[in-house]
């Protein structure tokens, strides 16, 4: 007998772990040194972070911004940086690379998810500054967002990468993810499901 569904998740399988929807969660701060050697300190987006943001979108390049946008738009006003500031964090979550720099914070790297409780995914994206493209930060932003999304009870992430985005798709597949991946019109619908953790 099949079990009965609420808001699509099985009766007794709980999506996610609770928590406190406006509440920081300091406690997933965290420090990793990158194989080169740079030093970055991963934490979640605040509600000040808007000016920080803004310096970090203003500064990325065309390409880079086309790359995670999928579209050309320039202009990061105030509203849509609310997307990325004013969130409910048992539900999303935005990460920040940050270095300090002449003494000030500096994001040079920004990853998020959004949940689709109804199949325990979410969907991702990733963005470093183009001078620190190819140093890690990537890396450290996916395994980070991978680490905090299983401990949240889902089972993979969602993407649209464009068909060209070498340096993603390898990402993703360096990750070890389970991926299936659909084209449409020079995009990469994918599914990137995680893989049983070998217990030891």
């Amino acid at each position: 007998m099949a079990q009965k569904k609420q808001d699509g998740v099985p009766e007794g399988m709980k999506a996610v772990y609770p928590g406190k929807r406006g509440e920081y969660p300091a406690e997933i701060e965290t420090y990793k040194t990158t194989p080169q050697g740079l030093r970055i300190l991963l934490r979640p987006v605040k509600l000040t972070d808007e000016p920080l943001l803004k310096e970090f979108f203003d500064s990325l390049s065309d390409e880079s911004l086309y790359k995670r946008f999928i579209s050309a738009r320039r202009d990061m006003p105030h509203e849509r940086l609310e997307e990325f500031i004013v969130i409910d964090y048992t539900q999303a979550m935005v990460i920040l690379a940050v270095i300090t720099y002449n003494g000030n914070e500096r994001v040079i790297g920004v990853a998020q998810y959004g949940m689709d409780e109804n199949h325990l995914t979410a969907e991702v994206a990733i963005v470093v500054l183009d001078e620190y493209q190819h140093h890690g930060i990537g890396t450290e932003l996916l395994s980070y967002v991978t680490y905090l999304a299983r401990k949240q009870g889902l089972l993979g992430f969602t993407a649209e990468v464009l068909v060209d985005n070498l340096t993603m798709l390898k990402l993703f597949e360096e990750m070890g993810f389970d991926i299936q991946k659909r084209p449409s019109e020079g995009v990469y619908d994918m599914k990137l499901m995680f893989k049983e953790e070998k217990k030891t």
